[in-house]
């Protein structure tokens, strides 16, 4: 080994510092970490609105415990090609923000930011939050921890769909090769995408949900997600089988030969003949009795936006 770089080696293990020809270049402790926000999406995170569905996103809050920082956590371990003891972001609320319109824009929403052309008013839907934990921490396992909270709001309908909080911690061994300015910044930037990743399926899941009408065949998995914890949950949608019907009625006309004979249907007496009635559309069984006649009873399907006539002649 030459001198020069047994020199090198050592300035590096015992000052901390670099530059020596034939080592690596270094970057300062001040040099924020870039994280990669472009988004991974399966074919069944794809939604297929009928018509556009506009999202105005606002800047996602930050509300960590120690405010709106750039430090994000400590280094207690060496990192081969970054000096000083802490990481640092420049914006962690820009960088959460533009992860989410990301992953909302390339699953099929049209999005727009709290200063674009859908502040107007043009918007289907906001989504706004708040960062609750946003930190990586460097030492003999790598430790990141996530806390987003995300709230969906019908901008015409008004009121909030939904309201979450997607949580994410996790850590890992470096491995015998220890860590690097990239690879910190990958484990990073995955963590984060799951993050936002999750979010847009919950919001996605919302909108369909309250208003199915407004997609196409393909549509957001149902499926429970876990890490997401439902501070608000979405409108559930009453299926057509178990809609109220009272007020869906159709008239119906009954005359008896001769008249004045008892009504009944489904054994529950209505009046005299001739008479109308307003009844649910469907097959209904109709009776009607008078005295010193036999008892007729008659099955009539009664048809949905129309008036049914049915005429019962009595026999003796």
């Amino acid at each position: 080994m030459s001198n020069l770089f047994r020199f090198c080696i050592d300035a590096v293990v015992l000052l901390g510092m670099a530059g020596c020809t034939g080592m690596p270049s270094f970057s300062p402790a001040s040099a924020a970490l870039q994280l990669d926000i472009a988004p991974r999406l399966a074919p069944g995170q794809i939604v297929h609105p009928n018509s556009p569905i506009v999202l105005r996103v606002a800047k996602y809050a930050d509300a960590r415990v120690a405010g709106p920082t750039r430090k994000i956590g400590d280094i207690h371990a060496t990192v081969f090609d970054m000096l000083g003891a802490e990481l640092v972001m420049e914006n962690v609320a820009s960088t959460v923000s533009a992860a989410m319109v990301n992953q909302l824009s390339a699953s099929g929403f049209q999005t727009d930011t709290e200063d674009g052309q859908a502040a107007a008013g043009s918007a289907d839907f906001e989504v706004s939050g708040v960062i609750r934990e946003f930190s990586m921490t460097i030492g003999g396992r790598d430790e990141v921890s996530i806390v987003v909270e995300t709230t969906l709001r019908d901008t015409r309908g008004g009121g909030v769909l939904w309201s979450g909080s997607v949580v994410e911690k996790a850590d890992r061994y470096a491995g015998v090769n220890g860590n690097t300015r990239r690879s910190i910044t990958r484990y990073l930037s995955a963590v984060l995408a799951k993050v936002s990743a999750r979010t847009r399926d919950a919001i996605a899941m919302t909108i369909l949900q309250a208003y199915p009408q407004r997609f196409g065949p393909a549509a957001p998995a149902r499926d429970a997600m876990p890490g997401v914890t439902v501070l608000v949950a979405p409108p559930v949608p009453v299926p057509a089988a178990q809609t109220d019907r009272s007020a869906i009625t159709s008239p119906l006309a009954i005359t008896t030969i001769p008249a004045r004979a008892k009504v009944y249907v489904a054994d529950v007496y209505y009046g005299l003949s001739p008479l109308n009635l307003d009844l649910e559309p469907g097959i209904h069984t109709i009776t009607v009795r008078l005295e010193a006649f036999k008892t007729a009873t008659e099955k009539v399907s009664v048809r949905n936006g129309a008036t049914t006539e049915l005429e019962i002649r009595l026999e003796k």
